[in-house]
């Protein structure tokens, strides 16, 4: 019978991927920065530590332990934020103004290979999961500055949100369930917000000098819509072992409408361009290994090995957007000290992650560091990226 229950859901799951092939583009897949995961690499499809477990595989919610947040505030720096900050300090300290900021050769050296910004992740993340249910509400804004030419700069600007929710069942593969196959499935949907300004250097200085609202409210504005479904499995043993494959956007459809009028069109209802897009399915699998070690129990109260590979069809279903096989590929550990302090360090997309967290029963502190990958290549555009998190 489970032999049987699984051959229909993969049927469902490659029907769903085909039903609609031909978008207008491709919209990127959903997902919220936490502190915890940033230390790992990202989600893995074994996760059942926590809430996070939402964006890595529904499957997980029949054995996650029971966990209500109320709010999880997550900051993201990315790109050369020291040299930024180094930047403007000593500008201001010498005593320029915006103008000659802008207009001096070592700022402009530093905005033509610019790429840096921030993700706020909350302060809207409440949610549950537990006994087999998950669910979510959560936001994040986005702000990135990329220079697009030898004389010209884009600041993109975005705000998410996402509703999702999803049960997980328990198929017992022996009498004590030692052996046992978890099965899930999540529902969301979500909205966004964008606009991207782009101009030159020169622009940027008026820009400045006479900011104002206005500006931002002229700018093309995009507001898109999305819903999906994700499912996955997990094989459990013994609570030590298990193994993961989790189907992410199995069909997620969303529209666009771009208004040209900016926000002040889209505030009076004017008639925007539609389009039809859709976000790629993904199929990732991994393992995790949880032993129990009696002699070190006294101070070291969990241990997780993570082993993943993502996206695993992406060079049959999308050859055009393909990476590097070694971006794929991601292993994580976690350390549980004393029941407080979680030491958490990664590899994934060839470059290193680390991070830790305090558990203080009321919040948590999350803190990592780690590199992210720009091209389809490991090791040609790698960005730096600082996350700090509190988890209600």
């Amino acid at each position: 019978m489970p032999k049987k229950i699984i051959l229909v859901i993969l049927m469902i799951f490659a029907v769903s991927a085909a039903v609609f092939c031909a978008p207008d583009y491709y919209e990127d897949d959903i997902y919220f920065f936490t502190g915890v995961d940033s230390g790992l690499g990202g989600p893995y499809p074994t996760d059942n530590s926590s809430l996070e477990s939402i964006f890595a595989n529904p499957a997980a919610f029949k054995s996650t332990p029971e966990e209500l947040v109320f709010s999880d505030l997550t900051l993201l720096l990315k790109g050369p934020i020291f040299d930024i900050t180094t930047l403007v300090i000593n500008s201001v300290s010498g005593g320029g103004d915006i103008t000659s900021i802008l207009s001096s050769p070592s700022t402009q050296s530093l905005l033509s290979s610019m790429y840096a910004g921030f993700t706020l992740t909350g302060p809207l993340f409440f949610g549950y999961v537990g006994n087999g249910i998950g669910f979510g509400l959560f936001n994040s804004t986005d702000f990135l500055l990329q220079g697009t030419g030898p004389i010209s700069l884009s600041m993109g600007l975005s705000e998410d949100v996402l509703l999702a929710g999803g049960y997980s069942f328990r198929i017992p593969l022996s009498k004590d369930e030692k052996h046992a196959l978890d099965i899930g499935i999540l529902l969301k949907g979500g909205v966004q917000g964008s606009m991207v300004i782009e101009k030159s250097y020169l622009e940027l200085i008026s820009l400045f000098s006479s900011l104002s609202p206005d500006i931002i409210m002229s700018e093309p504005f995009e507001f898109s819509t999305i819903i999906g479904v994700d499912a996955g499995m997990q094989y459990i043993w013994n609570g030590v072992l298990s193994a993961g494959i989790s189907f992410q956007d199995c069909f997620s459809p969303a529209v666009k409408y771009t208004y040209d009028t900016g926000l002040t069109g889209f505030m009076e209802a004017a008639e925007p361009s539609v389009e039809n897009g859709l976000i790629p399915f993904k199929m990732n699998a991994g393992l995790e290994i949880s032993p129990d070690i009696p002699a070190i129990q006294e101070w070291i109260s969990d241990f997780r090995f993570m082993l993943a590979y993502d996206d695993i069809l992406d060079f049959v279903l999308y050859p055009t957007e393909a990476e590097n096989w070694l971006l794929h590929l991601k292993t994580g550990l976690e350390i549980t000290m004393l029941e407080i302090l979680d030491i958490r360090v990664g590899l994934a997309e060839g470059l290193l992650n680390a991070g830790f967290g305090l558990d203080l029963q009321i919040f948590e502190v999350n803190a990592a560091m780690f590199g992210t990958e720009r091209t389809s290549q490991p090791n040609t555009k790698a960005d730096f990226n600082l996350v700090l998190g509190f988890k209600f």
